[in-house]
Formats: structure tokens, C-alpha cells, sequence
């Protein structure tokens, strides 16, 4: 599972952290992974875990005016 050590540790922008996670948790949501029964289908805990290990990669996308 996720070692709470991960979050706390956390150095960069907070927000795209949140953002990048509830993303890909509504990504899980809607088409699945094979990984979510390991988490007990806890979709949030497995998308926190992704974008943490960098297996999901973000960025911020700004809109110029």
C-alpha cells in the first residue's frame, strides 16, 4: 500500500499533485485497471500511488489570454 511517508515528503506544487490524482482516478473509474484489486478498490489510493511513483506524468497547462 501507499507508505504515508510519500505525501508527507511531497516537495512539489501541492495542487497539480491533487489535480494529476483526480484525474487519473476518474480515468480508473471510467475504464478500469488491473490494479485496483490490489487496493481494494480503493481508486483514489491507486491513482495517488501512480502519479507518487511517477508512472502517471503531468504537467500544468496554462491558458494565455
Amino acid at each position: 500500500m501507499l507508505p504515508v511517508y510519500k505525501i508527507i515528503n511531497y516537495t512539489e506544487n501541492r495542487y497539480l499533485l491533487a489535480r494529476a490524482v483526480m484525474i487519473r482516478a476518474r480515468q480508473i473509474n471510467f475504464l478500469g485497471d488491473d490494479k485496483i484489486e490490489e487496493y481494494g478498490g480503493k481508486i483514489v489510493s491507486l491513482s495517488l500511488q501512480e502519479v507518487l511513483d511517477d508512472e502517471i506524468k503531468y504537467k500544468l497547462n496554462t491558458v494565455k489570454k
